[in-house]
């Protein structure tokens, strides 16, 4: 009875931890991908922003039906096209520092193991403005999305084709895997 109990016991405490271990990166996901949504939804040619939203949406399902990007992951690389500036004329992101650094040490006021020369370094909030006068004095300006900038995809010439990279076919990927739909290699 208390092996049984016992057993029972290392196998509910093990679950939780098997789920932890296999949590997916969103962030790298969506930007293996990033170069398929700006190659399917225009951020400048967006009519409206809930145009952009809805294609980036679409693409995003396209992708995880495709097995490219995890099913979890969708809510997360849509709604950094909602937070964009895409199809909002006139708007901008606005980033503010949320901590300082310390020019004289080059680390941030709150955590001295990162290293800094701006208070953004040290850690911001972003949300979109409908005129950059709207953003703090302290903030910074810009267009496109609060989410980071992903590195831009460096694609070999098929049939080497990286995740993320253009293509027509299965055999055009390393991967053998070609999401038809959106014309990327998985």
């Amino acid at each position: 009875m208390k092996v049984g109990i016992v057993f029972a016991s290392l196998v509910m405490l093990a679950v939780p931890a098997a789920r932890a271990g296999a949590q997916v990166d969103c962030s790298t996901a969506r930007c293996i991908f990033d170069q398929a949504v700006n190659d399917n939804c225009s951020c400048t040619g967006a009519s409206n922003h809930g145009r952009y939203v809805s294609c980036v949406a679409h693409l995003t399902k396209n992708l995880a039906d495709c097995g490219l990007i995890p099913t979890n992951c969708k809510g997360k690389v849509t709604r950094c096209a909602a937070r964009s500036t895409c199809g909002k004329k006139g708007f901008v992101t606005c980033t503010v520092p949320t901590s300082t650094c310390d020019t004289a040490t080059g680390t941030c006021t709150d955590d001295s193991t990162v290293v800094c020369t701006t208070d953004i370094q040290c850690g911001s909030r972003c949300s979109t403005k409908h005129d950059a006068q709207l953003c703090p004095s302290d903030g910074v300006t810009s267009t496109g999305s609060c989410c980071p900038t992903c590195p831009a995809l460096q694609c070999s010439p098929s049939p080497a084709g990286q995740p993320g990279c253009p293509c027509t076919s299965n055999s055009d990927c390393a991967s053998g895997n070609c999401c038809v739909a959106v014309g990327v290699c998985g």
